[in-house]
């Protein structure tokens, strides 16, 4: 538990980045959009832990692109992001890829274990209270 993950850590980040194309390209889903929700929030717990140094303000405007793509995609059937979203998702995949080499496999299960309880709680978002939404 204390060495870093190991074995499906290519195939997970292969997973995220395929991911992010797809949704990038317009050829994004409900599905795909929810496991980049995923990777936002994982990342970000992770980081809380101690394994990153990512800019809050660059998670709270990730949650935010995200959450123009659920509104614009319930108005027109269409799952796409804005040109200027591009650089938020790439960092926190930068940064997700960063932590799959380095973070101990406990501190990946407990951050997992946080999103879990997270998506049952039925609160709005893990992101700290204090961060201005922009």
């Amino acid at each position: 538990m204390l060495l870093p993950l190991e074995g499906a850590v290519r195939e997970a980040s292969l997973a995220r980045h395929l991911t992010w194309a797809a949704c990038k390209k317009e050829a994004g889903s409900g599905y795909l959009v929810n496991e980049l929700v995923r990777l936002v929030y994982l990342t970000f717990y992770v980081q809380e832990a101690g394994y990153g140094d990512t800019d809050l303000m660059v998670y709270v405007r990730a949650e935010a692109a995200l959450e123009r793509c659920l509104e614009r995609a319930e108005r027109e059937s269409v799952w796409s992001f804005e040109p200027g979203d591009a650089p938020l998702f790439e960092a926190i995949l930068r940064q997700g890829d960063q932590q799959l080499d380095s973070v101990p496999s406990y501190v990946y299960m407990d951050a997992c274990e946080r999103l879990d309880r997270f998506t049952l709680s039925g609160r709005r978002s893990p992101l700290p209270r204090a961060a201005p939404m922009q």
